[in-house]
This record gives structure tokens, sequence and C-alpha cells, in this order.
């Protein structure tokens, strides 16, 4: 009688504290995903979803709320296999609804789990399964959680204020932990031993779930209003390298905050390194008409030399009214190449990356020309640069 007692009394005051719900996110888990890469290699994906008949993607949905804000989350797993959990990176909710299994619940198949807690600082944070977190995370199951300020257009009360933002998820596919037997493991409670295999050399280098030459052009910096812009970028790093991002000086970027809490003393740099669970917002005021692109680079985390790069356009004009560049589109041919490249553009330097992102030749154009005969067969990244700005290329050598 006293433990039914008990019960009672934890039952509702957890329904009394939460009585009103302002927010209602719903994550589906599933392990039926399949990514493709730019080579057309389909990469077996777990992940969250946020209806039953979407695709399985990495990262999950954008999940979003305002501070202060009491926020439901309902983990469904029709995974048919392991359990899973949804772990709040950086929230600090209190244990029981955190998702670290031990200290809170595992999610059967075919069963559902709720989370609940107030929404914390105005910040960037992620999620991610805690479930032999090594191959759930590697496998896809992550995404961006973002809490906004009372005022969506400032980063928290008496912060800053921006137009716009942006926000870059990096992270990485080892192809060795993506085949069925890790994807379809085993899994008991109490605590059954799982062998994963080493991380190798990861093929893909991802942001947001892709490579760069695959984005939209709305995934890059396209700044157009003719008016002074201020620009909050959110970059988080689910990976297992550490990234470095080089951002050209011209948008002028500030460090601001640091795992959802602002940064003390802000930090004016061109460069910033993240490391694995980390999450940094910076903010970018450009005062010049420019096209060029952000640099990220994955490297182990013994520091050594980068293992791939990726590339996000950036693009910023009308900036106090001054006229828009014109730019014209850059064609190249013939693509599948054998001996050569003829690009629109006449002069131009280059650099020549394997699908990896590994540096494979670099030079300068002549009249154009860009000789390719010296490469072996596969896909490959050309990156240009033509005084106006840096472009990205795919494309494939017989």
């Amino acid at each position: 009688m006293r433990a039914l007692f008990t019960f009672l009394v934890l039952f509702s005051i957890g329904n009394t504290s939460f009585a009103q719900i302002d927010e209602n996110w719903t994550l589906i888990a599933r392990n039926s995903g399949t990514y493709i890469a730019i080579d057309g290699y389909e990469v077996r994906l777990m992940g969250f979803t946020s209806g039953i008949g979407a695709p399985v993607i990495a990262p999950g949905p954008t999940l979003r709320a305002t501070t202060g804000d009491s926020v439901k989350l309902r983990l469904y797993n029709l995974s048919q296999g392991a359990p899973h959990t949804v772990h709040l990176h950086g929230l600090d909710v209190d244990q029981p609804n955190d998702g670290v299994p031990h200290l809170s619940f595992e999610v059967e198949h075919d069963s559902s789990g709720y989370y609940y807690f107030k929404a914390p600082h105005p910040g960037t944070y992620l999620y991610h399964c805690h479930v032999i977190s090594p191959v759930h995370v590697q496998g896809g199951m992550y995404g961006i959680i973002i809490i906004d300020a009372e005022d969506p257009t400032v980063t928290w009360d008496g912060g800053y204020s921006f137009d716009k933002e942006y926000h870059w998820m990096t992270s990485e596919i080892d192809t060795i932990w993506h085949n069925d037997t890790i994807i379809n493991h085993e899994h008991e409670m109490d605590g059954m031993p799982h062998n994963i295999p080493k991380y190798y050399e990861p093929q893909y280098f991802l942001v947001n779930g892709a490579m760069d030459f695959q984005h939209e052009e709305k995934e890059g910096i396209n700044i157009h209003e003719g008016i002074e812009t201020k620009i909050l970028l959110r970059l988080i790093s689910i990976g297992n390298f550490a990234n470095k991002y080089t951002f050209p000086p011209e948008l002028n970027a500030t460090i601001i905050s640091s795992d959802g809490r602002p940064l003390p003393i802000v930090e004016e740099s061109d460069t910033l390194w993240i490391f694995p669970g980390e999450r940094y917002q910076v903010l970018c005021d450009p005062l010049t008409e420019f096209i060029d692109s952000v640099q990220i680079d994955y490297h182990e985390l013994t520091m050594g030399a980068a293992k791939g790069t990726q590339y996000i356009n950036v693009v910023i004009e009308g900036v106090f009214d001054l006229p828009k560049i014109e730019q014209t589109p850059i064609t190249f041919y013939p693509n599948p190449s054998q001996t050569y490249l003829q690009f629109s553009e006449n002069d131009f330097t280059y650099t020549v990356f394997s699908i990896a992102g590994a540096l494979v030749k670099q030079g300068n154009s002549v009249n154009g020309l860009v000789n390719t005969h010296d490469l072996l067969s596969g896909n490959y990244l050309i990156k240009i640069d033509h005084g106006l700005g840096a472009n990205t290329f795919f494309f494939n050598k017989e």
C-alpha cells in the first residue's frame, strides 16, 4: 500500500508540473534508412523521423522550443530490434528525463516513452540515442535542438540581435559500421557485450547529412537584402573527428557562446575548432560584398593532417544598397572526363580532392583547361578560385 501511495503521489506531482504542455515533439526510431552517397553507394542508416511514413535521414528532425516552454517528447520505437532513447545532450534536464538508459529508461520495439522538461537557457543543443552510443550515433540517430529566447531575433535576453541564422551539423560515415550485423545487433539491458569494429578511415564527411556539393543553395550563406545583415551560425559536431572551421575574414566572425552558454569573453576569430559533442554559436557581421566559402577540415583527434574537407558557399551582396554582384554561372565539360576538363571561366587556380576530401592535385588553369589524364578512375571534387570567389564541382574520371 505504501508503494502504491508513493507511486500515486509521484504520478500526481509529475502530471501537475506539466499540466500545460507548450510543445509536443515526436520522434520515431527506425533502422530502415538508406543514405545514397554522391558516388552512388548505398549506406545503411538508423535514425529518427517525425512521421511513420517519413524517410529515415541523418540528422533527424530539428526540434525547436522557446525558453520556459513545457515540452513533452514522445519517442516511438519501430526499429524491429534494439531499444532506443533520446538523450537531451547539453540541456541539463533532470536524470529521469535525460535519456541515459540506466538513469532514465529504454524504449523497446513497438513501445513509446515520454520525456518532460522545461526548455532551458536559449542556445544550440543536440539529441542522440544513448543505447550503445558509438553504434547508434554513427548509425545516424542524432539531431539538433534549438531553444529560442522569448524574442527570437536575439540570442538570449540581453544578448545579440541577428537577422538570419544557419545551423550546420558535422559528422562522418565509415561504411564498416553500417552493415546489417551492426545495425541489427542484439541487445540486453543487463549489459550484454557488443563487439564493434575499429573506426578506420571514414569515406564520407558530411554537413547536415550531405557533402557540400549535394547541398541546395539554401544550405550556404546567401544574403541579398541590400541592408546590413547580422548572421547567427549554429555549429554542432556529432562525429568522431575534430572540425576546424575557417571563415572568410569578410564575414567578421565573433564566437559568442559554447555548449548553450554565453562566453564570458567573446572572441573575434577566423578559425574555430569544434570537438565531438560540442556546440558553438558564431555571430557574423559582414560589412562588404564578397563571394567565398567557409572551409571545414575534419581531423582525427590525434590532430594529424585533415582526412576530409567540406566547403559551404558564401554570397554577400547588396550590403548598404550597393549594386548586386553580377556572377555568370560557371559550366564545364566533359563529365565524365578522360583527359581534361574545359571550364567556361578562363583564368583560375584549382584544387582537386578525392571523394573523401583528400588533396590530389592543384595548379593554374590554361585558358580554362584542367588536365585530368594523370588521375586514377573515380569520383573527385574540384574547387576553382577565379577572383570573385570559389566554386566546388563534382566530376568523374573514367
